[in-house]
This record gives structure tokens, C-alpha cells and sequence, in this order.
């Protein structure tokens, strides 16, 4: 989020805060690998999962999708995002909110680097192939 203080600075954000900027949407969630999973709506909890974020992009043409352990994520499908920091644990987390849900996202460590690696060799580019990122 560009906000600005009264010392005309851009905004600082450690551990806690609320983005709406696309392109510090984007620069967040794009160091995530291993992800657990959690969106709510109105009625509570409704789905859990796991998974590895294969990509998250930023354009008008593609839809968020975590499915069978693949996660692709757009920008575009939320309206801001929250970062959370639990003081006891001090471990943090990110909710992305729409106006229908919101989607809290855990990140995970990798256990078995070797498997982390092989995973990054699996890779969408042909799909992809000749689309605009809009960062």
C-alpha cells in the first residue's frame, strides 16, 4: 500500500498491516512455495488445503485456482491483503479478502530441499507462454 506520512515517506510495514497496492500484492505472495491453505466466508471455515504456489501473476485474464495441490494465484482476484503476526509463535500469515470470501494462507517450510528442487524444474511455461505480466 502507498500511503503516505506526514514525513511524506511511503509506508512501512513490520509483521502487521493491510496492502492494497497490486504490485506489493504480488511482490508478498510471490516469495511463497509451500502453502497451507484456509478460505472462509460468512458461515465460517469452508475449505482447507495444501500446496505449492506454482505462480502468481497480476493481469485481467487469468483466475486464482488451488487445486489438487497447485496453486496459482492472481492479484486481481482480491481486493487487499492483511498480514497477520502471531506474537506468541511469531510466525506470520496473509488473508486475502473478497467481497464473497477471504482466503488465509499459512506459509510452510520445504522438508526435503532435494524434492523443493525437482519441484521448481516442473514448470508452466508453455501455458503462459506470450502473456503479459502487469507488476
Amino acid at each position: 500500500m502507498q500511503k503516505k506520512v506526514e514525513s511524506g515517506l511511503i509506508a512501512c510495514f513490520v509483521n502487521d498491516g493491510i496492502i492494497y497496492q497490486k504490485k506489493d500484492m504480488f511482490r508478498i505472495l510471490s516469495d511463497l512455495l509451500f502453502i497451507k491453505y484456509e478460505q472462509f466466508d460468512s458461515n465460517g471455515l469452508k475449505k482447507v488445503g495444501e500446496g505449492r504456489v506454482f505462480r502468481v501473476y497480476n493481469n485481467i485474464n487469468n483466475s486464482s485456482v488451488l487445486m489438487n495441490g497447485r496453486i496459482y494465484l492472481n492479484v486481481n482476484s482480491f481486493e487487499y491483503l492483511q498480514i497477520h503476526t502471531d506474537s506468541s509463535s511469531n510466525t506470520s500469515f496473509f488473508e486475502l479478502f473478497t467481497p464473497d470470501f477471504s482466503l488465509r494462507i499459512y506459509p510452510l517450510e520445504a522438508e526435503d530441499k532435494e524434492a523443493q528442487w525437482q519441484m521448481d524444474a516442473i514448470s508452466d511455461k508453455d501455458f503462459f507462454e506470450g502473456e503479459q505480466e502487469d507488476d
